[in-house]
């Protein structure tokens, strides 16, 4: 049975009443009746997956309402077992990665290495399984994390026959911790959120490889080469372009966005992701990285650095993210820590091509200042007085801030952890709005999910 919905002459759509072979329940069609009442303005329906999607022109998050996978009963067994899982939610998910990478070491990569060994990845992945638990009424909330954790998933290339593999690996170290309380009224409890979350996944990711058009090669990692490789900071920081070598176009991307670098090593395909810091040109990408910062990209940035010089291969996949300019803004703050500038770069370029410099404000934190990268062409770029270095003897702090907000102005930040918490207290005590606050993490999102429940 089908339907067509016309709204404003602005879109039509086959409504669909069949989902995953199932006729929607009088309940759901009585809720969708009162979304669209609620809405009042154009949009089309998406009712293929385990979902009905509800998107407005130019919106950019679908709005989903989750079709009865889970039972009322589920949910009650999940929430009264979440404060047991969280207790031990980081001890559950390191050996679920120990026991998944012995019996499948494939698997090992499509993981960063170096977040296994700092156990920010284990304690990431509990806490967004947890956060999923906690807002099952209201899913929306963790839209934007699970799309950033699916552009992450395509960047490195991870398929759908993937998640059943992850998902028996997990479900059986839930089971193991929580012992006599897995009862099998309780695992088939977790089992549903699993299957509910791989299933926002899967079609996130499908639309994201759709995205990349029907030529394969462009779905997966394609050999590039060492274009240039120079010294461009103290620290032994690098800059690389690399160029394409099967003669096909570089992918476009917006600044803000990352590409993927994989290198192998020890017999492990490992990642790294980098912000180029041009905008698109075209031809190449260009990516900064430091030896011995101990972030996510560390084994893949050293690698690069001692052992790919001009003309060397290394592989590419194509541009993913969220973060970027916000289009409309008039005032823009950008603040860096260490590396985090290389993030951040893309975007004061692109303003800059634009002739938009002096909406820009950049506050840059290093250790040194030999060690601030893109110092003396951020100097140049910015009017004067827009443009603050500041290191480890005079540490970032409201007093920085002050003089540079306006209700309106969109503040950038990227650096690790525990900068972002520093910068992050500084702007709440300003009472900077959150909306206007974009923040790019060079480690697992652990602090961002924490933040899901302050939002």
């Amino acid at each position: 049975m089908k339907q067509v919905l016309k709204e404003n002459g602005q879109f039509t759509r086959d409504l669909n009443l069949f989902t995953s072979g199932r006729v929607l329940s009088m309940i759901d069609v009585i809720h969708l009746g009162f979304i669209l009442i609620g809405i009042n303005r154009p949009i089309y329906i998406d009712c293929s997956g385990d979902f009905f999607s509800i998107k407005q022109p130019n919106s950019t998050y679908y709005s989903k309402t989750k079709m009865s996978n889970i039972t009322a009963e589920q949910k009650k067994l999940l929430q009264s077992t979440v404060a047991t899982m969280r207790e031990h939610g980081k001890d559950i998910t390191t050996k679920f990665y120990a026991t998944l990478f012995k019996e499948h070491p494939e698997f090992r990569n499509f993981f960063n290495q170096t977040n296994q060994q700092t156990g920010k990845q284990p304690a990431a992945l509990a806490e967004t399984v947890f956060q999923f638990v906690e807002h099952l009424d209201n899913l929306d909330v963790m839209t934007p994390q699970m799309s950033r954790l699916s552009t992450k998933h395509r960047a490195v290339t991870v398929k759908p026959e993937h998640y059943p593999v992850v998902g028996k690996y997990l479900i059986q170290s839930i089971k193991e911790y929580l012992g006599d309380k897995g009862t099998p009224e309780v695992m088939a409890a977790w089992q549903a959120l699993y299957d509910l979350m791989s299933s926002v996944f899967i079609k996130k990711e499908k639309e994201l490889y759709d995205q990349l058009g029907n030529d394969e090669r462009d779905k997966g990692f394609v050999p590039f080469s060492v274009a240039k490789k120079e010294n461009i900071a103290a620290g032994s920081t690098h800059l690389f372009t690399l160029t394409r070598q099967d003669g096909g176009k570089i992918w476009p991307f917006t600044v803000g966005q990352y590409i993927t670098v994989r290198v192998e090593k020890d017999g492990v395909l490992h990642h790294g992701h980098y912000n180029p810091v041009e905008p698109c040109n075209g031809n190449d990408y260009s990516i900064v990285c430091r030896e011995g910062h101990n972030d996510q990209n560390t084994i893949v940035s050293e690698e690069l650095i001692h052992n790919r010089a001009v003309g060397s291969t290394v592989l590419v996949s194509a541009p993913a993210g969220t973060f970027g300019l916000v289009k409309d803004a008039k005032q823009h703050l950008f603040i860096a820590g260490g590396i985090g500038i290389s993030s951040l770069m893309g975007m004061i370029n692109e303003l800059n091509k634009q002739g938009k410099a002096a909406s820009a404000t950049v506050i840059q934190c290093a250790q040194t200042e030999d060690r601030a990268t893109f110092a003396n062409q951020l100097r140049n770029i910015l009017p004067k007085g827009q443009h603050t270095v500041l290191t480890k003897e005079n540490p970032i702090s409201k007093d920085h801030i002050q003089g540079k907000l306006q209700a309106d102005t969109h503040v950038y930040t990227s650096g690790s952890e525990t900068f972002l918490a520093a910068v992050e207290n500084i702007l709440n005590g300003a009472g900077h709005p959150r909306s206007n606050i974009h923040i790019k993490s060079i480690e697992p999102t652990l602090g961002l999910l924490k933040a899901i429940g302050r939002k």
